[in-house]
């Protein structure tokens, strides 16, 4: 996101997105108990297709000034491979409604806050002191595996 409204709108779309995501999911797990796991991911799209419909008739439905304003969030936000991997991991882990929506919340708060912590480190991982072999793509690459593993182990119990 280039500014402060385009990060603060995105992170509440993905946020909003895999939360009544995980809510739709563990719904469908429930009333279609046999669903192949082969045939989840192909379902989570759909129901990610219909969740992008339905978002931008409702934002449309609000007002036009509402809908010119969301609308790029909802492009940027609804296939996004975190809200997808949020819904597939919510299914396999979730074990009621509430858990699948505080998954999809806090899911959706992890990944500003990822995103976040990216932002902040993007103009030092850039920069003309880093080694020109390394900048750019391949120290962000470098900085976001080392803060995961940091966090998974600050994760363990």
């Amino acid at each position: 996101a280039k500014s402060k409204t385009d990060f603060v709108g995105i992170g509440l779309m993905v946020t909003l997105l895999t939360t009544v995501g995980c809510g739709i999911t563990y719904s469908i797990n429930r009333l279609f108990p046999a669903l192949d796991t082969a045939y989840r991911p192909a379902a989570y799209i759909l129901v990610l297709a219909v969740l992008y419909i339905l978002l931008l008739v409702l934002l449309q439905a609000v007002g036009r000034p509402t809908f010119l304003r969301f609308r790029k969030y909802v492009h940027l936000c609804t296939f996004n491979c975190a809200v997808l991997g949020t819904l597939l991991l919510s299914a396999a882990q979730s074990t009621s409604l509430a858990a699948s929506l505080q998954f999809g919340a806090v899911s959706g708060l992890g990944f500003v806050v990822g995103a976040w912590a990216l932002k902040a480190v993007y103009p030092k991982l850039t920069c003309d002191r880093v080694p020109a072999s390394v900048r750019g793509y391949p120290a962000i690459l470098l900085y976001s595996g080392i803060l995961s593993m940091a966090l998974y182990a600050a994760n363990m119990k």
